[in-house]
């Protein structure tokens, strides 16, 4: 495949549409990567410590992160961007005011390329913590050399995301995905069948969407997942771990051919 090469602040990769979608054939591709679930949850009891609360919006949810992959290797940021929504954080650091006619601006201004020489991107993010260091992530070894910005979600009970997407063309980044506990959590996906799935209010679209959610998820196995389209999730249990992992575009040839 040939990628496409940018020259803007810095060089920039991406992967065309067409080779994007081929990739991501369904809303999640599995992987031959997958975590012992019992391994790591004992491995977070020396990282529990470690993990923030999400973003500075919404702290009465127990939603936390653990940095795999950030800007500088540590895990005592205060504050740290990794665990943080990425929009969110661009949206403060430039400087802008938490008014939703300055939301509104704010990504008007990204679609007219205006500030977007400031934007901090998930391929910003290229410096591995300790934690990626821990024995039950040795699965993530062949992976490594590709992760950018990655973390480890914790979850309890009520912990949530409204629906979103997290990708856009041109694509300048992969996403996987997987959990430890696929029984406490849901994950949803738009869908255009309307006669499946949950309807409920996009705030974003302002319009009423179905969300259905993925089956069959294998606990601690990693996914290929399509954030392009809009999804949401939503845990019921406490303890629910998910793994956040973005991999820059190198990694392209190796999902493709299924040597990931």
């Amino acid at each position: 495949m040939h990628l496409v090469q940018l020259a803007e602040r810095h060089i920039m990769i991406f992967i065309p549409e067409k080779e994007y979608n081929e990739l991501h054939n369904q809303n999640l591709v599995p992987l031959n990567i997958n975590i012992n679930v019992n391994d790591f949850l004992s491995d977070m009891i020396e990282y529990d410590s470690f993990f923030k609360q999400w973003g500075d919006k919404f702290t009465d949810l127990p939603r936390y992160g653990l940095p795999l992959v950030n800007k500088n290797g540590r895990l005592d940021n205060d504050p740290e961007p990794v665990c943080w929504p990425l929009d969110r954080w661009n949206f403060v650091n430039l400087g802008y005011n938490d008014t939703p006619e300055d939301f509104t601006k704010f990504y008007k201004d990204i679609q007219n390329n205006i500030n977007t020489d400031k934007l901090e991107l998930e391929i910003d993010f290229t410096e591995p913590t300790s934690a990626l260091n821990m024995k039950s992530l040795e699965p993530l070894n062949e992976i490594k050399k590709y992760m950018v910005r990655s973390c480890i979600l914790k979850w309890n009970i009520k912990a949530h995301f409204k629906p979103h997407y997290d990708t856009w063309h041109p694509v300048r980044w992969l996403r996987l995905w997987g959990t430890t506990n696929p029984d406490g959590m849901y994950l949803r996906f738009k869908s255009e069948d309307t006669t499946d799935g949950f309807c409920m209010w996009n705030e974003t679209t302002k319009e009423h969407e179905i969300y259905k959610a993925e089956k069959n998820i294998e606990p601690g196995r990693l996914y290929l997942i399509n954030t392009l389209k809009w999804h949401d999730a939503f845990a019921f249990k406490d303890d629910v771990y998910q793994f956040f992992i973005a991999l820059n575009v190198d990694s392209y040839d190796h999902l493709l051919h299924g040597t990931i």
